[in-house]
């Protein structure tokens, strides 16, 4: 694969809650975010199966499951998760595809399948538990639920689309596939959003005085939001949108501020020049291993040709500089999209390899099925 050209920042009408969490750790993240260039890298699986999950669940907030037997809204909601992720899968970069085959042969598929159709079920059959004050509320909306509505602040700079709006309870529901470990407590990231959608809620004349996060393991979050709490949010997105609007027309690395918290886990490491002036291996740690190095050899006699071993010049990047060794790399993922094994000579980036073995005269990495990818610079 070839290394997708950086894009330039453009210039954003409006803000959403995932670009200004985005913005919160990088502008040129942000701008990334914001081009809707999903599939231009490939995704982490779990991504996908996030989604679908995300997916299954707003379907239960909306529109339930038509029916009040629990069997069969399992049932129901395990079929929307199929459905969900046969087309994402489908839609998917080519990368992946060639990784698992199949939607169903990603790592978890089943166990992520099997939480998101409980949950549901329980959703679609139980109404979120009242808060201790609940504020007046417009006659119209009193009763009613809001689901995946997409709502616009009066000066048109936020938008976004809660996946649940209780509005007689005041309450904003944020669906996650995530399990932090203090799951009692919703994350920073978790907060900024219930806050900012608060924000959104009150700019369309609806009272949220609490956010909770529900999560695919059956855990929920809370916290209360005051009115403060949520104007200062949007006054944050509104900068966040100024920032971003600043660097219009400018380079993508004039905007990136790398560091080991804000590239983790960040999608723009293959093309990000920034990432590779700056990044360090003491960075690994936070962001995990990625490479540039110039190709000395590739071994692929290994188990009839299916499997590569790539011995590179190590220059830049999280991993030990010098010789360094990848193994178990598949000929099928150096392929994709009709590319060439790498040759001798050239220049690659390796992103998400796994921990390295040092030895006398080289250091190893070893591919993750997951998160590897080879990018030809």
């Amino acid at each position: 694969m070839i290394t997708p050209d950086p894009p330039p920042i453009s210039s954003l009408e409006s803000i959403s809650p995932t670009v200004h969490e985005a913005a919160s750790h990088c502008l040129a993240r942000a701008s990334w975010v914001a081009s809707g260039r999903f599939y231009a890298v490939p995704p982490h699986p779990r991504a996908l199966l996030g989604i679908a999950v995300h997916a299954v669940l707003a379907r239960a907030a909306r529109a339930g499951f038509g029916s009040e037997d629990e069997e069969e809204s399992v049932r129901k909601a395990e079929s929307l998760f199929d459905e969900e992720m046969t087309q994402l899968f489908q839609d998917t970069h080519p990368l992946l595809r060639a990784k698992f085959g199949t939607q169903t042969r990603i790592p978890f598929y089943n166990l992520y399948r099997a939480r998101a159709a409980l949950v549901a079920s329980h959703t679609a059959r139980s109404p979120s538990p009242l808060p201790s004050s609940t504020p007046s509320q417009p006659q119209h909306l009193r009763h009613r639920r809001l689901a995946e509505q997409t709502l616009s602040s009066r000066d048109g700079k936020i938008r976004g689309r809660p996946d649940l709006i209780e509005v007689a309870r005041a309450l904003v529901v944020d669906y996650k596939t995530g399990s932090p470990s203090d799951s009692t407590t919703p994350t920073e990231s978790e907060a900024r959003q219930l806050r900012l959608y608060a924000h959104l809620a009150a700019e369309n004349g609806i009272s949220v005085r609490a956010g909770a996060v529900e999560r695919a393991n059956r855990t929920r979050a809370e916290i209360s939001i005051s009115n403060e709490d949520a104007d200062e949010e949007g006054r944050r997105a509104r900068s966040s949108l100024d920032e971003i609007n600043r660097f219009s027309g400018r380079p993508f690395e004039d905007a990136a501020t790398p560091s080991p918290q804000s590239c983790r886990q960040c999608p723009c490491i293959p093309f990000c020049p920034a990432f590779w002036d700056e990044s360090d291996p003491a960075w690994s740690d936070d962001c995990g291993i990625h490479l540039e190095g110039v190709v000395e050899s590739v071994d692929e006699s290994l188990e009839g040709r299916l499997l590569v071993s790539m011995r590179l010049d190590v220059v830049r990047g999280t991993g030990a500089r010098g010789p360094g060794v990848i193994s178990r790399l598949s000929r099928g993922w150096l392929e994709v999209e009709q590319a060439d094994v790498p040759g001798a000579g050239e220049v690659v980036r390796v992103v998400d390899v796994g921990r390295a073995n040092p030895s006398s005269s080289h250091t190893g990495f070893r591919a993750d099925r997951a998160g590897t990818a080879v990018w030809k610079v």
